[in-house]
């Protein structure tokens, strides 16, 4: 029995690590989402300096891009991943409001 638990406790750990690493990926990249769609609906509405000082108080870790061709206005945040999982992108558009 000492043995059989030996071998299987470290896959177990494994297992358990890389799935609280998948999960705190995704709870950043929902957090990265809901981020950039705000900044987007409000740059559409009130302009994309309300948008950056929105963006400053909600992800003081991460970068912002955003871009409008005259109808519609894209937002795209940049969050670093967690641990050794790869960077979080999430981009999210609004029509402007004139």
């Amino acid at each position: 029995m000492t043995a059989e638990l030996a071998l299987v406790l470290p896959a177990a750990v494994l297992v358990l690590a890389l799935m609280l690493g998948a999960l705190a990926w995704a709870l950043a990249h929902l957090s990265a989402a809901d981020a950039a769609s705000a900044v987007a609906r409000t740059a559409a509405v009130e302009g994309e300096a309300a948008a950056r000082s929105a963006f400053a108080s909600r992800m003081a870790d991460a970068s912002l891009a955003v871009t409008s061709d005259g109808t519609w206005v894209t937002a795209t945040v940049t969050a670093t991943g967690p641990a050794w999982l790869p960077d979080v992108v999430a981009r999210a558009v609004a029509k402007e409001q004139s």
